[in-house]
């Protein structure tokens, strides 16, 4: 009984806890004495500082230690910031989950399914972290992946042995200053025949390939309108209509053919229209056409993204109701202004590896059709072959789908050889749709100028392919190189760029490595993008001969140099085709003929191609030094790459070139093999070869030792062209 008593007489734990609280919040608590007068045993007048350190002369030595106090709170109080963080955490999971789960704007892509256990990785062909390069006292300017001239620089880094080779950065363009002061000044407008025969030129060329003006409205203007009159916007297309006519009938002089028409057409820029018209949207796709010309790309690119969102504000996404728009003739026109903008939207941020201005499900609009209630009428010749716009706008989804998936910056649950494999499966697929009529015979055409939208298709089909292979064939490239002997780190680059991390640390011997065996269906896919390369260069060659390759035609030139890049590679690895050193030459002799008649890209290209040959002689020399390649040191890979160089010079001097300006088609000499038969190709590419249907028919390709290399600590790369390290300052380049 004592013992109970006692117990039920003894305070519970909870009335302890509490009147110990209040006892000690009754208490006042004791000032902290600062560190100084803690040592020295003395009473603290507190403050900052305090009287004992200010009467000391130590007042920059007066702190206090951090106290770590210890808080009492209730059981509830902790439970409920438990649940909280619980019901935080699950919204968060969520959020994350909506996110990933959105599907692909590209309606023939597979859906992305979410999963917690479900890995992502990002694009081997890009680093997390992006590329900007210094030029001068400017910002930084973003360099992307996509473009053939990074490319190039990359394959320079698989020769040379690592990062320490920088970019080339683009300074051959027409600069804003120079358009400015043209702008400014003034430009006669050109007498009526004149003018008349600019434009014919311009039409005869523009609307070869492309759907941007009506050619009766155009000679309607001429015709009946006065000179220099009518609304700004229709003056303004003659001029850059003048501009076209101009550079692809005269010769360059000290400025370039047109520059001062295209600057005056930019005046009318300077207003945004707030109810835009046809009108603007044909404006603006003239001017994306000459900005290429003149190698602003950047301009360009804002160009058609301006032309396909003042073509949305205008609806031509969407299909008009008859109801409202009954005229056939304008509303085809309308669907055909619409692709045409679209297209080169995707050809201009291709090119870049920028982001489009619609997304491809967010277009509704029918795909132009052949209108044969037109024939017999005015406009009938307005309207060229459906089939071949429709072609080219179904290549160019391709294009943009393969710049996404194996460039792009986004997070993918596919490795990159699933990506390759569907977008050759994409590829293939557009070559089996393809109508009979714009398909090129294997044995060659005779003359490029008599078909040229099958031709242009072909390049532009080969240059796909090329984009989507060559990250491949560029491992295979690294593979190889990594038994090779070790490279030679120069002090200075050559190209005149270097990265902060190059002049902070000293150069590395790169150590040589035993080669990794590479599937036979990668080298496959290396040599579908070599004979893709081949037969660019053989198509340009023979443009080059009949007149038909225009000096300022920018797609050719960018696909002549993408070519002869791959042709590069192709030297290098073992089992080369002898005729591949000569078509290199070839296409390097073109360019610089190109360049010295005044073309902005290719001026720009025959630096890369200098840099390329420096870089080509270190990797024959470390080829040959591992016993790899078949000469037995550099004297005979120099003797050979001289030999096709003569030779490619003196086959290109002896054909009569049909230049800019020259109104007569000269007599041609016979050219022997211009278009000689790849083995195993189709009328449309290696793409429907058997081996090839094999990979695309694979569930899992055998493509894992590229994957592999990405992530592995063995790696001879990071990414898929990212160099083995990374300065936190970025690369920059001086000049």
């Amino acid at each position: 009984m004592a013992s109970s008593t006692a117990a039920e007489d003894a305070p519970s734990p909870s009335t302890s806890v509490s009147s110990k609280s209040i006892r000690r919040s009754h208490n006042k608590a004791k000032p902290i004495a600062c560190n100084r007068c803690h040592a020295r045993k003395v009473k603290c007048s507190g403050g900052q500082p305090c009287q004992n350190c200010q009467q000391g002369g130590k007042a920059n030595e007066c702190s206090y230690p951090r106290r770590n106090r210890m808080v009492k709170v209730s059981q509830r109080y902790l439970d409920d910031l438990v649940a909280e963080n619980k019901s935080l955490r699950s919204q968060a999971t969520a959020t994350k989950n909506d996110i990933t789960a959105t599907p692909s704007i590209w309606p023939n892509s597979a859906r992305k399914t979410t999963s917690s256990s479900t890995s992502t990785t990002q694009a081997p062909a890009v680093d997390e972290r992006p590329w900007f390069i210094e030029l001068g006292p400017q910002s930084p300017i973003l360099v992307n992946e996509a473009a053939d001239a990074v490319f190039a620089t990359r394959f320079r880094q698989a020769l040379l042995g690592g990062k320490h080779h920088g970019h080339i950065p683009r300074i051959s363009f027409a600069t804003d200053e120079s358009l400015l002061a043209l702008s400014d000044a003034d430009c006669p407008w050109p007498t009526p025949a004149r003018a008349r025969f600019l434009v014919d030129v311009a039409l005869s060329h523009v609307s070869r390939y492309y759907h941007i003006v009506r050619r009766s409205a155009i000679v309607e203007i001429l015709q009946n309108g006065i000179p220099g009159s009518g609304d700004s916007i229709t003056r303004s297309k003659l001029w850059v209509l003048f501009a076209i006519g101009e550079m692809y009938s005269c010769r360059a002089s000290r400025t370039f053919p047109g520059i001062k028409y295209f600057a005056r057409a930019t005046r009318v820029l300077r207003i945004v229209s707030e109810r835009p018209s046809i009108s603007e949207v044909e404006l603006r796709l003239l001017l994306v056409y000459f900005s290429l010309a003149l190698n602003r790309r950047h301009a360009a690119y804002t160009l058609a993204g301006s032309a396909v969102r003042l073509a949305v504000v205008m609806g031509l996404h969407l299909n008009v109701p008859p109801s409202q728009l009954e005229d056939p003739a304008t509303r085809e026109h309308r669907v055909r202004v619409w692709w045409t903008a679209y297209h080169f939207d995707r050809l201009c941020a291709s090119n870049l590896g920028n982001p489009y201005a619609i997304d491809t499900e967010e277009v509704q609009v029918d795909l132009p059709a052949d209108r044969p209630e037109l024939e017999g009428t005015a406009a009938a010749g307005d309207f060229a072959d459906a089939a071949y716009i429709t072609a080219r706008v179904k290549l160019t989804r391709v294009l943009g789908r393969i710049v996404l998936s194996i460039y792009g910056r986004r997070i993918h649950r596919e490795s990159l050889s699933h990506r390759v494999q569907q977008a050759l499966k994409d590829l293939s697929a557009w070559v089996e749709e393809l109508p009979a009529h714009l398909h090129i015979d294997a044995k060659g055409s005779g003359t490029s100028e008599l078909v040229p939208k099958p031709i242009s298709l072909r390049l532009s089909l080969n240059q796909v392919i090329i984009n989507a292979t060559r990250p491949i064939l560029l491992h295979v490239l690294r593979t190889h190189a990594a038994s090779w002997a070790p490279a030679r780190r120069p002090e200075s680059d050559p190209t005149g760029t270097r990265s902060h991390e190059h002049s902070q640390q000293q150069p590395q011997e790169v150590p040589e490595q035993a080669v990794l065996p590479v599937p036979n269906i990668v080298s496959k896919i290396g040599e579908t993008c070599i004979r893709c390369a081949r037969h660019s260069v053989r198509l340009l060659t023979e443009a080059w001969v009949d007149g038909s390759f225009k000096t300022f035609n920018f797609l050719y030139i960018q696909n002549l140099f993408s070519a002869a890049t791959i042709l590069a590679i192709s030297m290098l690895l073992p089992g080369e085709d002898e005729d591949d050193d000569e078509q290199f030459e070839t296409a390097a002799n073109i360019l610089t003929q190109v360049r010295d008649s005044g073309s902005y890209s290719g001026d720009e290209f025959c630096r890369h191609l200098e840099a390329m040959r420096a870089a080509m002689e270190e990797g024959r020399r470390r080829r040959n030094l591992a016993g790899e390649g078949p000469g037995t040191g550099l004297q005979s890979t120099h003797s050979a790459a001289a030999a096709a160089a003569t030779a490619a010079a003196a086959s290109l001097s002896s054909m009569s070139i049909m230049q800019p300006g020259d109104q007569q088609q000269q007599p041609q000499p016979p050219v022997q093999n211009a278009w000689p038969h790849i083995s195993n190709e189709t009328p449309m590419l290696p793409l429907l070869e058997s081996s090839l249907q094999d990979l695309l028919s694979q569930s899992t390709p055998d493509l894992n030792f590229i994957d592999a290399s990405n992530y592995g600590e063995s790696g001879y790369a990071q990414g898929m062209y990212w160099p083995e390290s990374w300065a936190p300052d970025g690369w920059s380049a001086q000049q």
